[in-house]
């Protein structure tokens, strides 16, 4: 089996070597080659002296990056390690709206402190501007060192604005690969590709080339999830964010949205284990555990109400004790064909294939699902039934084995498609829909289901 090499590792021994020879010019140099992110990655690898070397001689973007990149306690250690001044002027060299970008992807406690160190009042003033915006929204992920162009401009005259910028502030790739147009008071007109302006000729207007944005510009104060999906439905490199007058506020790059697509899969993952998505990095056992707890506790409280049911239609176990060896396979399968139902619609809902007005279409789909399965698997352990205990009880015993598993597969499949637009009505993210409360819920109706079906039909 091949064994995978870290990036980090080919560039490892070098910088060693040059942070050992002091030899800073040709490690800045080396640093240029080497991309921030898999420098984070092998930050561990260097001592904390080499560490701080490091950081201090990475241009600011690049330093920016892997700051990003860093857990919470190496992040602390160069807040400390720079001191107030050499950390605030690392935050002041950057663009506002680079750095309030950089400050929606850390830690609360972490952006207070750099927020205090910003010393100048201009760059202090528009930062708490690019800060405005609530988390896990639109604006809040935005950049805002966006190039605006005129629509009475040349194509000459664009060119060399964003000549001109880009001269002062070193801008992502995403940012220049569509330009876009505003008017007098700065609402959004429509874009131009950059492409297009270096093609076209110099005296064309910037108007006569724009296409428009009507389509693709996000509203600030969407949700992100929203603004993703967007992004990922056009295949855009970046997407204008307006504010409620329709004036451009800045840009929504793709780089931005896969960071939402990932952060977004790993919450619904979590809340379909039953759990928070901060167990991805919990170290401590304690820490996990209080996670789990209470979705466990919900576990709990329905298995304790099945056993109420158990108790309450104990005479029928007792006098058809064969009963018991089906009830845990009836339940389970309820479960699994819940849980399908349950992740499909989450994960519609996610991207936008299902929409919340569908729910009746969704209920007939995964109910009709249900009934084709139930009877499947039904008429199966039904005839194993029979054949285990057909000559004691006879083939009304393998039919009571029948509709339990029948009707634990459909109500398990309404109930899976069903509570996720329940949900989501009231507020609280669908993936909390799926997992231990479908579990819980199909448990506690199969049983009570098979157990009235056995007392109806067998006693």
């Amino acid at each position: 089996m091949t064994k995978t090499v870290k990036a980090y590792a080919l560039f490892l021994p070098e910088l060693k070597q040059l942070l050992a020879l002091r030899d800073l010019a040709t490690l800045k140099s080396a640093l240029r080659e080497i991309n921030p992110v898999d420098l984070a990655e092998g930050w561990s690898e260097f001592t904390r002296e080499e560490q701080l070397t490091l950081f201090q001689i990475l241009a600011t973007r690049r330093a920016v990056v892997v700051f990003e990149e860093l857990d919470v306690k190496d992040q602390g250690f160069l807040l400390t390690a720079l001191g107030d001044q050499g950390t605030g002027q690392m935050v002041e060299d950057l663009p506002p709206g680079e750095a309030a970008h950089l400050f929606r992807k850390l830690p609360r406690r972490v952006v207070r402190k750099l927020t205090n160190l910003v010393k100048k009042e201009e760059a202090a003033e528009k930062l708490e501007q690019s800060l405005a915006y609530p988390r896990g929204t639109a604006g809040a992920l935005m950049h805002t060192g966006v190039v605006r162009l005129k629509e009475s401009m040349t194509a000459s005259q664009a060119l060399e604005l964003v000549r001109a910028l880009t001269r002062t502030h070193v801008h992502e790739e995403g940012l220049l690969a569509n330009l876009y147009v505003v008017n007098g008071g700065g609402s959004l007109i429509g874009f131009v590709s950059l492409q297009t302006l270096v093609s076209a000729p110099h005296d064309s207007l910037v108007k006569e080339l724009l296409s428009s944005a009507s389509a693709i510009r996000i509203q600030a104060g969407a949700d992100q999830e929203e603004a993703a999906r967007l992004v990922a439905k056009y295949n855009l490199l970046s997407a204008p964010v307006v504010d409620e007058t329709g004036r451009l506020a800045g840009v929504l790059l793709v780089d931005d949205v896969l960071d939402i697509i990932h952060q977004e899969a790993s919450e619904d993952i979590a809340k379909m284990a039953g759990t928070r998505p901060e167990e991805f990095k919990a170290a401590n056992i304690l820490r996990i555990v209080r996670l789990r707890l209470p979705w466990l506790v919900a576990s709990i409280a329905g298995g304790v109400l099945v056993s109420f049911v158990i108790k309450h239609f104990e005479g029928t176990l007792l006098a058809v004790v064969a009963l018991a060896s089906f009830m845990p396979l009836i339940a389970a399968m309820g479960g699994n064909v819940g849980s399908q139902s349950a992740t499909i619609v989450v994960r519609g809902l996610a991207t936008g294939q299902i929409q919340a007005g569908e729910w009746t279409k969704i209920m007939v789909r995964e109910l009709a699902v249900g009934l084709i399965l139930g009877l499947s698997y039904g008429l199966l352990v039904g005839l194993f039934a029979f054949g285990l205990y057909g000559r004691r009880y006879g083939a009304y015993f393998a039919l009571v084995v029948c509709l339990g598993m029948l009707t634990s597969m459909v109500v398990a499949a309404t109930i899976g498609a069903v509570e996720p637009f329940f949900f989501k009505r009231l507020g609280i993210d669908p993936a909390t829909a799926t997992g231990p409360l479908i579990t819980t819920i199909t448990d506690l109706i199969a049983t009570a289901t098979y157990l009235a079906l056995a007392t109806s039909i067998l006693l």
